[in-house]
């Protein structure tokens, strides 16, 4: 008789082992559901911040990498004027070897320095003097350009330069003769800015969809409002203005 009551204790306590087990494990319907739908996506849709970002697309920009150099007797003038376009619109229809047709919006700045080496100047008594001579030319502008066909292109640029000039054109140049017979030429120094408008056309001589070298006609639209002073030491001594690159031709 023990022998049933010791088997019927086992068997109770095997079975309450067993209820307890199952007791610890999680319902089949306790899954989150944001979880089993995760489980659902492929890969690649699971990791999105994985992704790589869009591309620029740099056949939409335009460079004008203006310089200039050149060198004279006693004289050396040196340039830089970069500018850079973005494409904001372009035509739906686009015909085959058109070039790079569109609308563009840019920015750029311009630095230009002029020396002058032993300028000669003459005193009422007929005695000669020498000097150098410096001009300092820096600024920036925007501009709006549309390529029409090929390297043909339609342009209105706003720029403000402003000069700092050693002033020996104009006069007031003075000279002190040193105790030591040696002497010393003071010339007038003048600070200018100056704004002024293009509008104008052109062409580009690279013939290429996103670099520019550029011979235009434009015309100052500031030229008739600004001061006859501002005229004399502008690098647009007139209203119509033809430049190769950023160059002044005349």
């Amino acid at each position: 008789m023990k022998k049933v009551y010791l088997l019927l204790a086992a068997l109770v306590l095997s079975v309450h082992f067993l209820l307890a087990q199952d007791d610890d494990l999680p319902p089949p319907t306790s899954k989150p559901k944001e979880q089993a739908e995760k489980d659902k996506l492929p890969p690649d849709e699971e990791f999105r911040g994985f992704k790589s970002k869009k591309k620029i697309d740099l056949s939409k920009f335009i460079i004008e990498p203006n310089f200039a150099f050149s060198v004279g007797q006693g004289m050396i003038d040196l340039g830089l004027s970069p500018y850079v376009g973005y494409k904001v619109w372009e035509p739906k229809k686009l015909k085959p070897n058109a070039g790079n047709l569109g609308l563009f919006v840019g920015a750029g700045f311009t630095y230009r320095y002029t020396g002058f080496r032993n300028i000669e100047f003459t005193d009422n008594t007929g005695s000669r003097y020498y000097a150098n001579a410096n001009w300092h030319t820096y600024g920036g502008g925007v501009f709006l350009q549309y390529n029409i066909w090929k390297g043909l292109f339609a342009r209105a640029k706003m720029e403000v330069l402003h000069r700092s000039l050693d002033d020996f054109y104009n006069g007031g140049v003075a000279v002190q003769i040193q105790p030591n017979n040696s002497y010393r030429v003071i010339i007038p120094k003048v600070e200018k800015t100056i704004p002024a408008l293009l509008i104008g056309a052109g062409y580009n001589i690279l013939q290429s969809r996103n670099f520019f070298f550029p011979i235009m006609i434009s015309y100052n639209v500031l030229h008739p409002f600004t001061s006859p002073d501002q005229r004399a030491y502008s690098l647009y001594r007139t209203g119509l203005v033809v430049q190769l690159g950023f160059v002044n031709i005349f």
